[in-house]
Order: structure tokens, then sequence, then C-alpha cells
């Protein structure tokens, strides 16, 4: 059973995401790396692109784990996931994550063959993007346009409708979601009123 999820990213779930970020640089492993997959010039139906993205996730997370096992300093897999399908525009999920410097171009290199085993597909042409990222904070605000209009203005950000989708809109890394926030202990610090 396929469900929508609406229109928007509710603020229970941007809240968590910007938590996410900032447990993620306190804790020395700032999200550094942007990856873009346009999911519909993959030739992927709107229905099955949750499932899809689903696998492609398990398929890294599996080979990040096999790095850690043969003793490589990757540390936990720090990441989230937006699902967005704009009206008129593609299905498409932004997946903001953590990749050690020195691992970059493999890592790169192995979603790029992920995909293409997963999709059959010999060259993915711009279906997808890498983006470094210096300013999290900033890529934060950009994954998370598709808030909720009435709660855009507690973020300091503007709203973006970004159409429905099928399945879950956002996923977030258990390494930085909400029970590991709790198990260290960590709460958001409150900046001083001006």
């Amino acid at each position: 059973m396929t469900t929508k999820s609406g229109s928007h990213l509710g603020p229970k779930q941007v809240a968590r995401a910007f938590h996410a970020v900032r447990f993620a640089g306190e804790a020395g492993r700032s999200l550094n790396t942007l990856v873009t997959i346009d999911i519909t010039s993959l030739g992927i139906a709107p229905e099955k692109a949750g499932a899809f993205f689903r696998d492609i996730w398990g398929r890294l997370t599996r080979w990040w784990a096999y790095q850690r096992k043969k003793g490589r300093p990757f540390g936990p897999f720090d990441a989230y996931a937006v699902h967005e399908h704009p009206e008129g525009g593609p299905r498409h999920v932004h997946w903001f994550m953590r990749v050690p410097d020195d691992a970059r171009e493999e890592v790169e290199h192995t979603i790029r063959q992920r995909l293409e085993k997963v999709t059959k597909l010999a060259c993915l042409g711009r279906a997808l993007h890498f983006l470094s990222v210096d300013r999290p904070g900033g890529v934060a605000k950009y994954t998370l346009k598709g808030v909720d209009p009435l709660y855009a203005a507690h973020f300091h950000m503007e709203a973006h409708d970004q159409g429905e989708v099928i399945g879950r809109r956002i996923t977030i890394s258990r390494s930085i979601g909400f029970a590991a926030r709790q198990r260290a202990g960590w709460s958001r610090k409150r900046r001083p009123r001006s």
C-alpha cells in the first residue's frame, strides 16, 4: 500500500532535520556533500521512487559499513534525504551527507556505480549531481524549502511547494537522528535574543 505524504514537510520533520545538521556539526562530523538524484530522468515512476531510493540508500550504507569494518576511518553514516516533486518538475531527492575528505571521489564513484547497476543505465547523464558544501545550515534551508508555509517564518525561511510525494518525504540516518541525539544528551542551544 502506498500513501501520499502531502505537499509539505511538517514542522517536526523540519526541526528534526535542522537538529540533525547541528548535532553532526557539533560532533565534528559536519554534513559536507549534497547529492541530488533526478529520479524522473532515470525512468523511475513516481510511485516507485521511494522504494528505489531506499534501495540505493541501503546499498551505500552497506558499502560504508564494510569500509568501517576494514578499519577505514569513515565514522558513522551521517545523512538525511528529502524527496520533492514540484508541479511541472522532476521527482527527485536531495541527499545531504558527510563524506570523509580523502574518500570524496570514491564515495561519488560508489553512488554512481550503485545507481547504474540498479537502473541498468550505462550513463546517468545529468540525473546525478554532487555539490561540496561548506555551509551546512544554508544547504539545510534549501533542502527543507518544502516546509508548510504556516511554519516557514518560524524557521526563518521561505516555503516553496514541492508537490505530492508518494511515501516518506524525509529520512534521517540513525547516527544523527532523534534517538542518537537523546543518547548523547544533546539539546539545541538557543541563540540569545538581540
